[in-house]
């Protein structure tokens, strides 16, 4: 009641705030700004812009060019389109270091404690990049890890095996068994049973869902800048996640306070312990390492099975080259995958033609600055539509299509210097966990594809295939997850791997 008494008294002043906007502009010289459409054009088809943004936003970069400004609400926003203007943004020295991270929801009490979003380069931010490189994201720490991956990959191969012939919701073994990985490398636990069949496990991922709906949803102060201090819907969302992480973590932090490791085979929590961060701090931190190791990854991982089960072709060529190069004996190397090519290539364009982040991380500018030529205003959020750089014709030929061929005898990779190809942005806030992401990816989907076929259930055709692909945003969204019946290929080399 006093949430709806709050609303009403501020609508009118809300509602003047609007009309201002949409009728009058703002004070900037609109001449200097990126072009971008009227304002009551934007309010009229708001619909495709809460659906579907990326699309949307590449329709107008069509109309007014590949970097264009755009009002919502209250707040400018610039979009880029091209693999120019993205350059000029994410590496131009120039310009880069005025656009940080803006995140719509903060938690609080942890502004700084991020090591993708943070919004400054402090000493915090620069102390939590140096011990995630050393335990999570270095060659060496990847190394390192190889026999948690394995380890998890084996209980997800020892479930499936007991599900042989049966229909299963394969969007939760997977999720399950990259959250496992992930939480085995911070925290030395599993989070989930491999079927994800428990109270616990259904209510963690609820929570992980709501985690990645609500950071990417803006609140009242994100649109209309002026009622930041009296945005008390967003901050009340921000605290209530906030005590959902605490409780998700709290036993297993206890837990391990209890039994900290100062030797070799310590983890990212003893590190963390060890540095005197609050058992808050460290909630925090995990979670956001679990909400983006493991979200999107599941959704490559996904999207991937369902391309090579569609393109029989590939699919073949794919286990004859892990059969040729990456086995000891019947079991999978992974150092070896590596040198698989053409399976390198797949991952490479799944990444492309089905990006895990359309726009990566928003940006906020901290002063005005020129980006070709045109003025961005200070505030100004700046979003780099990576989806739209994927499908441009001008830097794919037949950009729709799934062609792995198109990777064989190129050196561009997801590193950040090919601006055509960004599925971990660029710059000095490029994802750090690339490696581990496509780790994951390629030890997964190896072990799936090559020890098992996979069949559709009988209502699964073609074209409702095709409508379940374009609902797959994000994992465990739909009402009919997508379901596949394993059966193991060669039951004696089946026995060998395991």
């Amino acid at each position: 009641m006093m949430m709806l008494i709050i609303f009403m008294v501020f609508l009118p002043f809300l509602f003047i705030y609007i009309l201002k906007y949409f009728s009058f502009g703002v004070s900037h010289d609109q001449s200097q700004l990126p072009p971008g459409p009227y304002p009551w054009k934007i309010l009229r088809n708001i619909s495709l812009f809460k659906n579907s943004p990326h699309i949307a936003f590449n329709n107008l970069a069509k109309i007014y060019g590949p970097l264009f400004s755009i009002r919502i609400g209250g707040q400018l926003v610039v979009v880029a389109s091209s693999q120019t203007t993205a350059k000029e943004i994410l590496k131009n020295r120039t310009t880069s270091g005025r656009f940080l991270p803006s995140l719509y929801y903060s938690i609080p009490g942890t502004t700084h404690l991020s090591v993708v979003t943070a919004k400054e380069c402090d000493d915090m931010w620069k102390s939590l990049r140096t011990i995630g490189q050393s335990y999570i994201f270095s060659s060496k720490a990847i190394e390192a890890n190889t026999l948690i991956r394995k380890n998890k990959v084996m209980d997800m191969m020892n479930y499936l095996r007991t599900k042989e012939g049966e229909s299963l919701n394969i969007e939760n073994v997977i999720f399950a068994t990259i959250s496992n990985i992930v939480a085995n490398i911070l925290a030395s636990r599993n989070l989930f049973s491999v079927n994800l069949d428990g109270i616990a496990d259904r209510k963690l991922v609820a929570l992980i869902h709501e985690i990645v709906g609500k950071s990417s949803s803006p609140g009242l102060g994100d649109l209309f800048p002026i009622f930041e201090r009296i945005d008390f819907w967003s901050k009340r969302s921000a605290m209530d996640m906030y005590r959902l992480i605490k409780f998700a973590w709290g036993d297993i932090i206890k837990e391990r306070r209890a039994s900290i490791r100062h030797d070799s085979e310590q983890d990212f929590f003893d590190v963390l312990a060890q540095n005197a961060y609050s058992d808050d701090q460290i909630a925090s931190l995990l979670m956001e390492f679990l909400t983006a190791g493991t979200h999107t990854t599941t959704m490559t991982t996904v999207m991937l099975m369902i391309k090579l089960m569609k393109n029989q072709e590939i699919l073949f060529r794919v286990r004859d080259e892990i059969s040729n190069q990456a086995l000891d004996g019947n079991s999978i190397n992974e150092s070896r995958l590596s040198e698989c090519q053409y399976f390198q290539a797949c991952i490479k364009e799944i990444l492309r033609l089905h990006i895990p982040g359309a726009f990566g991380v928003p940006h906020r500018a901290i002063e005005t600055c020129k980006v070709n030529n045109y003025t961005i205003p200070k505030d100004t959020i700046i979003l780099v539509n990576f989806w739209a750089i994927h499908l441009d014709p001008n830097n794919w030929e037949d950009p729709e299509s799934f062609k792995p061929e198109r990777f064989l005898g190129s050196n561009i990779d997801f590193m950040g210097a090919h601006f055509q190809f960004l599925p971990f942005s660029a710059g000095q806030r490029m994802c750090p966990a690339a490696n581990v992401a496509v780790k994951n990816v390629q030890l997964i989907v190896a072990y799936l594809v090559y020890y098992f076929d996979w069949n559709f259930p009988d209502d699964v055709n073609q074209s409702n295939l095709d409508e379940i692909m374009g609902k797959l945003k994000t994992t465990f969204e739909k009402e009919n997850p997508l379901c596949l019946i394993p059966k193991i290929r060669e039951q004696h080399i089946f026995e060998q791997c395991i």
